[in-house]
């Protein structure tokens, strides 16, 4: 609310920092077409002598979708369909894929956003988890660059503060502070 009582004020600014969010996100993830290696199974998908093999679905549609495109490109269906699917990338196509999920974090940001939430979990330490998977998560932070982090810390500096469920925005603050270690 402003000073008059009027809640259309902070609507505003807040509206306004997630287009600044945008902006920053787009300013440091360039949107070139990648056609490197998307996914540890690009080899099996490739070839038509092993596309019987047993390959995971989700690997299937990612590698799919994202194959010779840009991040911008990345189908908004697939982003609902597999709201971890950036965990599915190749260390080289991580950086380059990983703006449509956070793009797709920002929406409706008072609403319950699966892909947000699975953002948050994606940059967390995971010192409770057997095995300890924050040296993986360490070696994910490290693919970006020190802009793209800094744009990351600002997005889940941002879901601290409000769109996320009180737990979701505690992991958030973890995984700011853990970016932080990295500087």
């Amino acid at each position: 609310m402003d000073t008059n009582g009027n809640p259309k004020t902070e609507v505003h600014a807040q509206d306004r920092r997630i287009a600044e969010l945008r902006k920053a996100v787009q300013a440091a993830f360039p949107a070139k077409a990648y056609t490197g290696r998307v996914t540890c199974y690009d080899d099996e998908l490739c070839s038509e002598l092993r596309q019987d093999q047993a390959i995971l679905e989700e690997d299937q549609d990612i590698f799919r979708a994202l194959k010779g495109r840009k991040w911008t490109e990345v189908p908004k269906q697939l982003i609902e369909n597999l709201p971890d699917g950036h965990a599915l990338l190749s260390d080289d196509a991580f950086p380059v894929f990983l703006p449509a999920w956070l793009c797709r974090a920002l929406d409706d940001l008072d609403g319950q956003n699966e892909v947000r939430n699975f953002v948050v979990f994606a940059f967390s330490p995971r010192y409770d988890k057997v095995p300890d998977m924050t040296d993986h998560v360490l070696h994910r932070l490290q693919l970006l660059n020190l802009e793209q982090r800094r744009v990351l810390r600002l997005l889940l500096v941002e879901f601290t503060e409000r769109g996320t469920p009180p737990f979701v925005r505690s992991l958030a603050a973890k995984a700011v502070t853990l970016i932080d270690t990295l500087r």
